[in-house]
């Protein structure tokens, strides 16, 4: 078939096509509806994204400021339990003096050099009415008993003596030191101390330890 010919049947058969059914207005018109939803759907997108991204950075605020009230709330309540178990320091402690006219150097007063029984101010008017815990010890060593069982001697002494008694089956032995002159019952055997003070020891009774005065009293008189 020749060339001829071929056109011929493409020029034939395109006379008995039916007519288009739309034409260039038509074509024009839906380009432009078509371009028209996509600009929406691009400013609908970018909306959504400007939303969304709104929407986080007010999420993230929100949860940095309650984050940040619970630290603070943690915090002072942290505070709060520190003050209540911090104890007082010993000014708060202190109880307030003065009310009853009393000054703190008049609250107590020292203890006598060497005694752990009264103090300086019981001792000035007791004398050979207390025990003197020193004296007492050293004695209770010497008889191998309880110094719990010391008790006054029944006589009296100056005031700035120091003394002790232990009964023991049925006999009493006691010692006194003294700086001051003493009337001892008869049999005291009496030394003198290390610090130059008079030490009188002495018995009372029947026992096993009458007459051993004389070795306590030596026993005794280096330490005091």
């Amino acid at each position: 078939m020749d060339e001829q010919k071929l056109a011929d049947l493409f020029r034939d058969a395109a006379q008995d096509a039916p007519p288009a059914s739309f034409d260039a207005g038509d074509v024009r018109t839906a380009s432009r509806r078509a371009t028209l939803r996509r600009r929406n759907s691009i400013a609908a997108g970018t909306t959504l994204v400007v939303v969304l991204g709104f929407g986080g950075v007010f999420a993230a605020n929100s949860w940095v400021s309650q984050d940040s009230s619970s630290l603070n709330n943690l915090g002072s309540g942290q505070n709060r339990d520190n003050a209540a178990e911090s104890p007082m320091t010993p000014l708060q402690a202190k109880p307030p003096t003065g009310f009853s006219g009393e000054s703190e150097s008049t609250q107590g007063d020292a203890q006598t050099p060497g005694s752990t029984g009264p103090s300086a101010s019981e001792s000035a008017v007791q004398g050979c009415a207390g025990v003197d815990r020193e004296l007492a010890d050293a004695l209770a060593d010497e008889l191998s008993v309880s110094p719990d069982f010391a008790v006054s001697p029944t006589l009296t002494c100056s005031p700035d003596s120091r003394s002790v008694a232990y009964k023991i089956d049925g006999l009493t032995i006691t010692a006194i030191v003294t700086p001051q002159p003493f009337e001892a019952p008869a049999g005291a055997e009496k030394v003198r101390t290390a610090s130059g003070q008079d030490l009188y020891v002495f018995t009372q009774g029947d026992g096993e330890l009458k007459g051993q005065a004389k070795r306590f009293a030596d026993a005794l008189a280096p330490r005091f």
